[in-house]
């Protein structure tokens, strides 16, 4: 932490320096000029009422924040491949996560295991929604992004699981882009193969809805698939000359364990039924945003999230041992952060058009605790994910002209100061020889610097990007730690590196309909904490159960890096009243000593000789696929929709051979098309289609991994205007009630013991959700 306040010193002072330097440069604003420019956000942000025809261009034109960092691009004239699902659809759709918002979107996957831990080793469904697949992997390899903030990374080893997903609440997103491909370029590490950035609620958005200087709302909506009840409640303000405004939102889910199919229940291994669960989630946004000048706004943010679940599982009654009464868990989420901005537009400025500077702190840990009732003796487990992180960043935009080329430039830099820990504790650690750490305290430094050229010539369009990324890991271990990790040939060890990420596009507008684009992109993953230093035995519990294992750290770790290639089309169209956008590509990507778990010596049934895992570097894993989608508005009143993704992937072996990668998945389609009238009310049907994935590339001699079968669901939507300020909406989920299990969700099921009780894993049936608003 001492660290962490020494950069935060150093990143306030510069900010404000910045700030200062902008705002003398330029004579004061009078306050009619801060209230025309808060009017411009105002209208810029979109949210007014619509008409169809509106509605339709306003959704055909969506324009992301994500695909160059600053300002405005639209997706279609990127090389970038983007997709931007609005607060509007997830309110509609009634998403009471970030599985529900995303799931029409072929290619991308949320993982969420059913929840089903046992023994003291297993934590199978604790991580909640884990983390994002784009275009086969996942969990740290795939950049999180809340409002430009990196989400705390994933972590997981025995009773403990830490996921991604559960630090986010859709209910305060204003919008979610998710960009395919790698993002290293502008973002740095993690952006292997995709980046997700969740965009917040601003008061511009709200205050525009009506165009007056105050906003209030209350949603609240009910979904049958965990018997879960939420709610929002909404403020935001303008004073008169809109020079200062704000924003604050209260939201609050209460629920129960997620509906499957089995039909077993009762307590043992045969149940098949969820185990009950109750959980509740809680989080505030408020915003308070300072309009300076015309040119120039700050902007100030707090959020805090806590989300906790208890769960008895029944299964585990009589199962884990004969002996177990009871196998309770609770899982405890927090995340609290803070976030100074300063936004400085001036498109007069023949240099410098757009300059946005940021600090920010968050702060994030994963408390987990198992407590399996015996009759003679009970056993305990405690495990802690703690990370935090203090940084800044500067990212800036100047359009100029050089000859016949216009010139779009994007350079800035990322510095920040990341901390991780993990505790665990139970009854069964062996006191004389065990340790609390299953990784020492760390430190890492990341420093980044990045520039992107978009070099424009008639119809043609050159962009070269580079950026060069530094990190340095520094642990700190305890002396319990410390000593049994030497005793282990386990010495903690210091870890740095650095990469250079270059990018390079072409795109050609042979006419707004029809613009081909190539892209060239590295990308780069630093090794995290756990990976380079951990060390944690089975203690005691390995004599008990008779399986004896190690997981031992990788001071040789070398970065991931991917060299990923794509090419496609994409462009929009009009016909009479028919408008269409649409994008296609194929991508190939190979990627460079890929960081995955391996078996690197002993025996799990040899207790002076213990299995050992370890993170280590693959040579190679390749990664290609093909992606289409389009959106298709007939008329005023009807919208189509679809998308389709395909995606095969190999890794090589340490033995020279190659097989599949466990989390590529299988084909996926989707098929939307909805009727609104008047915008008074509308309803909609999708329809998504998963293909079989087939095992057979990723199976051994010795495991043999549950292939799921293909299926098809469709899922209804209705909503109805009752008056111009009360709505509501409500929806059917898999109407046909088909019994089907997600790949992402159930692909590490191998063995009989997991077939036979294969219902447990299935997604929820046949259910509704229901939901009301009221705004003014």
């Amino acid at each position: 932490m001492v660290f962490q306040r020494r950069i935060l010193a150093i990143l306030i002072p510069l900010a404000l320096a910045e700030l200062t330097g902008a705002q003398g440069a330029q004579a004061q604003t009078a306050p009619s000029a801060a209230a025309a420019a808060a009017a411009s956000d105002a209208a810029s942000s979109g949210k007014t009422a619509k008409t169809a025809t509106s509605r339709a261009e306003s959704q055909l034109n969506v324009m992301s924040v994500t695909a160059n960092r600053i300002g405005k691009t639209d997706p279609t004239r990127s090389a970038a491949t983007v997709s931007v699902i609005t607060s509007d659809d997830m309110e509609e759709n009634n998403a009471k996560d970030i599985k529900d918002a995303l799931k029409y979107e072929p290619g991308v996957a949320v993982n969420r295991q059913a929840y089903r831990p046992s023994g003291i080793g297993s934590s199978t469904g604790r991580a909640g929604n884990d983390g994002i697949n784009i275009r086969g992997l996942e969990g740290n390899q795939v950049l999180l992004l809340e409002d430009g903030i990196p989400l705390p990374q994933s972590f997981s080893f025995g009773s403990g699981s830490a996921g991604r997903g559960d630090y986010l609440n859709t209910d305060l997103y204003e919008r979610v882009e998710v960009l395919r491909g790698p993002a290293s370029v502008l973002y740095g590490s993690d952006g292997l193969t995709g980046a997700v950035n969740f965009v917040t609620k601003d008061p511009a958005d709200l205050l525009s809805i009506y165009g007056k200087k105050t906003y209030f709302s209350v949603r609240s909506d009910y979904d049958s698939s965990d018997r879960s009840w939420g709610g929002t409640a909404t403020t935001a303000f303008s004073t008169a000359n809109g020079a200062v405004q704000g924003l604050l939102m209260l939201s609050g889910r209460h629920g129960h364990e997620l509906d499957n199919h089995g039909s077993t229940g009762g307590t043992g291994a045969n149940r098949d039924e969820a185990d009950p669960a109750t959980y509740n989630n809680r989080s505030a946004l408020a915003k308070l945003v300072f309009r300076l000048s015309a040119t120039d706004k700050l902007k100030l943010t707090a959020e805090t999230l806590n989300n906790s679940n208890e769960v008895d599982s029944l299964y585990e009654i009589g199962n884990y041992t004969a002996n177990t009464t009871s196998y309770n868990t609770t899982n405890n989420v927090t995340s609290n952060r803070v976030k100074l901005e300063w936004d400085h537009d001036d498109e007069t400025n023949r240099w410098v058009q757009h300059v946005k500077s940021s600090v920010f702190y968050r702060n994030a840990a994963t408390d987990q605790s198992l407590l399996i009732g015996e009759t003679t003796t009970d056993v305990t487990r405690y495990n802690h994910y703690g990370e935090s992180i203090v940084g800044g960043n500067s990212v800036a935009e100047s359009s100029f002209k050089t000859g016949p080329f216009s010139h779009k430039l994007v350079y800035g830099f990322d510095l920040s100061v990341s901390q991780y820990s993990t505790d665990s504790n139970g009854n069964t650690v062996d006191t004389t020889s065990g340790y609390l750490e299953n990784f020492p305290k760390t430190q890492t430094l990341n420093l980044g610097a990045y520039m992107q050229d978009s070099i424009s010539w008639n119809k043609l369009t050159f962009v070269p990007g580079l950026r060069f990324d530094y990190y340095h890991m520094t642990p700190d271990a305890d002396s319990t730690y410390t000593s049994a990790a030497s005793a282990s040939t386990q010495p903690l060890s210091n870890s740095s590196g650095n990469a250079l990420s270059p990018r390079l596009a072409f795109l050609y507008e042979i006419s707004p309909a029809l613009v081909p684009y190539v892209q060239y992109a590295r990308g780069f993953r630093a090794p995290s904490a756990n990976q380079v230093n951990s060390y944690y035995g089975g203690g005691v519990a390995a004599s008990l159960y008779h399986t004896y294992y190690e997981q031992v750290g990788n001071p040789n770790l070398k970065p991931e890096t991917s060299n990923s290639f794509e090419a496609g089309m994409r462009g929009k169209l009009a016909f009479g009243t028919n408008r269409v956008a649409y994008s296609a590509s194929a991508f190939y990507g190979r990627y460079k000593n890929f960081i995955d778990s391996e078996v690197v010596g002993g025996s799990i049934t040899s207790a002076s000789d213990p299995e050992k895992f370890q993170y280590i570097n693959f040579s190679k894993a390749t990664i290609k696929g093909v992606e289409a989608k389009f959106d298709w508005f007939a008329g005023e009143s009807v919208e189509v929709k679809g998308g389709v993704a395909y995606i095969d992937g190999s890794e090589q072996n340490t033995d020279g051979t190659s097989s599949g990668i466990m989390s590529v998945p299988p084909l996926a389609a989707v098929l939307g098309i909805k009727y609104r009238a008047d915008d008074r009310w509308f309803v909609g049907a999708d329809v998504t289609y998963n293909s079989r994935r087939n095992t057979s590339d990723v199976n051994t001699s010795s495991t043999k991994y549950f292939s799921t079968p293909s299926y098809t669901i469709v899922d209804l939507h209705a909503g109805y205007k009752i008056t111009q300020h009360v709505s509501l909406t409500a929806g059917i989920n898999n109407l046909f009630n088909r019994k089907y299990w997600r790949w992402s969700d159930v692909r590490d099921l191998s063995g009989s013991s997991s077939y036979a009780t294969l219902n447990a894993y299935t997604a929820p049936g046949r259910n509704f959700n229901v939901g009301m608003k009221i705004d003014f």
